[in-house]
């Protein structure tokens, strides 16, 4: 059976698929079907934040669905109502609906936004270079042409404000504005870290102007930044925080954190998903959170995480094709002055697997408990070929 013949007969056309097929994970690793063996450098989009079937989360998904698969959400349930209330304790008081994906979830921020604007404010500031999914709403906040020009005309009532630019974000704000939107890390933006300074000053107008203050967590959430979610390094308190990726450490689920001081804007037959929160990705969430913990998979990340920013640093000096590092935890870019498709290409051809963004920077996101070994050796892969290129 030829699998990628049976992938251009029978579906559609939306990815450049390339490599092997793959048929196996286990921790930071893929296998082929011949057997070779890749060290995985991405997770997924940062999906795979424990790698690949993690003992404990095949056993416990494993064991709900022997026990309850589905469960309407006009019922009750116990583990949808517990990875709520876990949720809630690792991040700020809120109430939480549970989605199926980080565009479902941002679609929701939208509606929560357009509720609390009763009618009468609308307007939504989110970010250039932000990236928010690919549903007509979440891609309408997205600041990116390149993945909603061909669909326009978008939803109306959406202003994009420069990163780190808080005079160009006041130039942006009508007496329409209600929300704001952005990554604190922005990932297929080119791995942007927005500056401290800049989120309290941004935070600060917004409290003052009854804004509602909107973070996407979806990649940076749930310890990829090295605290467990990315708003804890600025010192403030979203109005609202999505999540998905690594939300079920490979399952499929996303999550709106909606603070308890604006929770009431809504009510039965305003917003709902057959899907969202069902038992087996819920089970997930409440064995991800407590691996997380019980693991310290945070130390972990802000120890590699400091090691591969101070090795891709240390590469800058040596290294004339770097630009710039950025990043914050096991989110790490490196910026190029030339085009890095090679890097991506040559690095699969060594079995290691990066991904590219906005075409110069090669981006890392590693599941969060990999070890020290398989960093350097995927480091080794990386450093032979800035040096092949200088």
């Amino acid at each position: 059976m030829d699998i990628k013949s049976l992938y251009k007969k029978y579906s559609l056309n939306t990815y450049n698929r390339i490599g092997p097929v793959f048929v196996k994970g286990k921790g930071s690793y893929l296998w082929s079907d011949n057997g070779d063996k890749y060290l995985d450098l991405m997770s997924g989009w940062g999906v795979s934040i424990l790698g690949h079937c993690h003992p404990r989360i095949t056993k416990i998904v494993s064991q709900q669905v022997k026990q309850l698969i589905h469960v309407p959400n006009n019922l009750f349930q116990e583990k949808q109502i517990l990875a709520a209330e876990e949720l809630v304790k690792a991040s700020f008081p809120a109430k939480v609906f549970f989605s199926n994906s980080g565009a479902e979830s941002n679609e929701g921020a939208i509606k929560l936004s357009r509720l609390y604007g009763r009618g009468k404010r609308h307007e939504i500031i989110t970010m250039a270079s932000s990236f928010h999914g690919r549903t007509t709403g979440a891609m309408s906040i997205t600041g990116q042409s390149k993945y909603n020009d061909v669909f326009k005309p978008l939803w109306p009532g959406v202003k994009v404000s420069n990163l780190n630019d808080f005079a160009d974000f006041k130039k942006n704000v009508s007496s329409n504005t209600v929300s704001v939107i952005l990554e604190l890390v922005q990932g297929e933006g080119g791995v942007n870290v927005s500056n401290k300074d800049y989120v309290q000053e941004l935070y600060a107008y917004c409290k003052k102007h009854d804004i509602l203050f909107i973070v996407d967590e979806v990649q940076t959430g749930m310890g990829r930044t090295g605290k467990l979610f990315a708003f804890k390094h600025y010192g403030i308190t979203p109005d609202i925080m999505t999540l998905s990726k690594g939300l079920g450490a490979g399952m499929p689920v996303g999550a709106i954190v909606v603070n308890k001081k604006i929770a009431d804007i809504i009510h039965p037959g305003l917003h709902a998903s057959t899907f969202g929160g069902s038992p087996i990705v819920c089970s997930a969430v409440l064995e991800t959170l407590k691996i997380i913990k019980e693991e310290k998979i945070i130390d972990n990340v802000v120890s590699l995480g400091k090691y591969l920013s101070d090795t891709f640093k240390s590469w800058k000096n040596k290294y004339p094709v770097i630009e710039e590092v950025r990043g914050l935890g096991l989110m790490q870019g490196i910026k190029l002055n030339i085009d890095a498709r090679f890097v991506f290409d040559q690095s699969l051809e060594d079995n290691v697997i990066i991904n590219v963004v906005q075409g110069d920077v090669v981006r890392l996101l590693p599941s969060l408990n990999i070890n020290k070994a398989d960093l350097d050796k995927g480091l080794r892969v990386l450093e032979k070929i800035f040096k092949g290129v200088c």
